[in-house]
Parts: C-alpha cells; sequence; structure tokens
C-alpha cells in the first residue's frame, strides 16, 4: 500500500525553517509535482455541487409541508442520498490527487475545508432565494467563512509547490554531502518534533560542517545519534536534508522522554 500512497510512509522529515505539522512538505523519493490541471479544479467544483445538493435536499425534508418523518418528504431523499455518495467520492478524489500536486496536508485540507463551506452556502442560497428568511444569515456566514479558508488554502497551495518545486531542485542539481545526526532534540522543547545537529563532510571543500535542522516525527520514530542522512546545498546557500535511504535508520528506543499523550507516539 506505502508503494502506491507512498504518504503513508511515516518517516521523519527535517525542515529548516520554522515548518511544522501540516505544513511540513512531505515529498517522497521519485515523486514529481503534478500540474493544477482543470481535470483537478473540476474534482473541487464537483465536491462543492455535491456538497450544495446534499444541504438543499436535506432543507427540503426537514421543511417540507408534511413534515420531516413523513411520507411525501422522503422523496427529497432521491436527491439527497446519491448526492451524499458523489460528495464523499469528490472528497477522496480531491484528498488522494491534492497530495500530488500541494504534498502538504494543511492547504489541501483547507482547499477541502473551502469546498466543504462554498458547497454549504451555495445549498443554504436556494431556500433563501425562494423566500425563507431563516436561511439567508447561514449563507452570509459560510460564504464570508469559505471566502476566508479560500484565500488561506489559495496562499497554502502556492507556498507548498514553491516548496516542492525547491526540494526536487536540490534533489536533481544540488551538491550532496554524505552527513550524520549528531544529537537527539531537546525533550523539554519537543513539540512533535524538535531540532537536531546534522555534521556533514564538505564534498567541494573538505571542510566539516554542522548545522541545525528541524525534525519532524512521532515521538517513537525519533533517529538516534550517527543516524546517516543526505546533505544537498547549492551556490546559494539552500539546503536539504533528508534519511540516507541506502542506511535505514534507528530509533531512539526510550520515546517516554518525548510523549505528548498515551498513544505511545506523541502528536504530529
Amino acid at each position: 500500500m506505502d508503494e502506491e500512497w507512498p504518504w503513508l510512509e511515516d518517516r521523519p522529515v527535517f525542515t529548516t525553517g520554522s515548518e511544522m505539522g501540516g505544513n511540513v512538505t512531505v515529498v517522497p523519493a521519485g515523486a514529481v509535482l503534478k500540474p493544477l490541471t482543470w481535470r483537478f479544479w473540476l474534482y473541487v467544483v464537483e465536491f462543492v455541487m455535491s456538497v450544495a445538493l446534499v444541504v438543499v435536499g436535506t432543507w427540503l425534508v426537514i421543511r417540507s409541508p408534511q413534515g420531516a418523518f413523513a411520507s411525501g418528504s422522503w422523496w427529497w431523499l432521491a436527491l439527497t442520498l446519491p448526492a451524499a455518495g458523489s460528495a464523499l467520492f469528490w472528497f477522496a478524489g480531491i484528498y488522494i490527487e491534492g497530495m500530488h500536486r500541494i504534498m502538504r496536508e494543511r492547504p489541501r485540507n483547507l482547499l477541502l475545508l473551502a469546498g466543504l463551506l462554498g458547497g454549504g452556502a451555495l445549498g443554504l442560497a436556494v431556500p433563501a432565494v425562494l423566500g425563507s428568511a431563516e436561511a439567508v444569515a447561514p449563507t452570509a456566514v459560510l460564504t464570508a467563512l469559505c471566502a476566508g479558508t479560500g484565500f488561506c488554502a489559495t496562499r497554502g497551495i502556492h507556498r507548498a509547490r514553491k516548496d516542492v518545486t525547491r526540494i526536487l531542485r536540490l534533489r536533481a542539481t544540488g551538491t550532496t554531502h554524505t552527513g550524520v545526526i549528531t544529537a537527539l532534540p531537546d525533550p523539554r522543547t519537543w513539540s512533535s518534533g524538535g531540532d537536531v545537529p546534522v555534521r556533514y563532510q564538505d564534498s567541494s571543500t573538505g571542510a566539516e560542517r554542522t548545522v541545525t535542522v528541524r525534525v519532524n516525527t512521532w515521538a517513537h520514530e525519533i533517529p538516534v545519534p550517527g543516524t546517516r542522512v543526505i546533505v544537498r546545498t547549492d551556490n546559494d546557500g539552500d539546503l536539504l536534508v533528508e534519511l540516507d535511504p541506502a542506511h535505514p535508520p534507528q530509533y531512539f528506543s526510550d520515546s517516554r522522554r518525548y510523549e505528548q499523550d498515551t498513544s505511545g507516539g506523541g502528536t504530529m
């Protein structure tokens, strides 16, 4: 399953900025950045329309003259149930295809949330236009929330794709150095990851250098000191640190020092 969907594989990811949690860019080995084609945006439109039909159908079931449980109102389920199935289908499509095109969880999830809010607003606009005063205020609120969420999603998608491009560029053209992690992160500052020093041998000058990067991982998957990494740099001083695929990492055995909950794995 990991080969079919490489983002299911939990591996420590190193970042050089302030990225953490859902803002960490995850680019599996061999991955390419798929374009944001019209077909992908069609998924989003279909999701919005499906959610809107669910809202309209549900409203009609509840507000039908016979009442929500009268036999006549169940005819509207012919609209609501297929629309709900369609919404789940397009949700799954955006969820999966979004990682191929965004490679960050948070902006992808914001895009899904914006679609859900937009569908809700569009669905409630129908009874509002038909004269239902109760639907006017929720429509306005959902529209405003959709606009704000959509703006954040758009900005996040742009930043994520820019970071993916940077990572792929460094993998393809960066100068490669071999390095090791030299210490564990500080348990006192642990928050779904922590800073670790990485020492590497500059392949151009032979000098030994040390950089500090953040390792984003679960508490039970913290690489031990001595873990081999690959460091890639360019002429502009950009830096990429990744686990060395030729040397499988060993993880620190006493995860209790870093655990933040009772699940045995912290939170990421």
